[in-house]
């Protein structure tokens, strides 16, 4: 770790999304992105005319990272396509590390907007969302 680096936090890590509905490609869906740990942070991108997009890192520095304290960050995504809204992540991180949400893998996502969320409990967290990873 570089010492630029020290009291540096992923509160999301970059995520690639590949988002269809009915199986067609979501071309131009509006994607938000909430993300809240020290204070709540939004931003908004929208998908390509094949339904992808990149959703950038965020690095947060807090002195709180160099104490024991527990380390919580709340993150949802949501796409609105065609005048309806869908959520597609609801997740509470709790790992500082790069790529914790999927305990170390690439956020390389899959969404289909019909399918409904589900629960995950493989990550040390209750993730809900209706993408699949590789």
């Amino acid at each position: 770790m570089a010492v630029f680096d020290i009291g540096k936090a992923y509160t999301f890590s970059g995520m690639n999304l590949t988002i269809t509905h009915e199986g067609n490609p979501a071309a131009n869906a509006k994607v938000t992105r909430v993300v809240e740990w020290q204070k709540e942070q939004v931003d908004e991108f929208t998908a390509d005319e094949s339904g992808q997009v990149a959703l950038p890192e965020i690095k947060e520095r807090s002195l709180t990272q160099l104490l024991p304290t527990q380390f919580v960050v709340a993150q949802v995504v949501n796409v609105e396509f065609e005048g309806k809204e869908y959520e597609i992540w609801v997740n509470s991180k709790m790992s500082p590390e790069k790529n914790s949400e999927l305990g170390g893998h690439p956020l390389n996502l899959e969404c289909e907007l019909t399918r409904e969320p589900v629960a995950i409990e493989d990550f040390d967290t209750i993730l809900v969302t209706s993408c699949h990873w590789k």
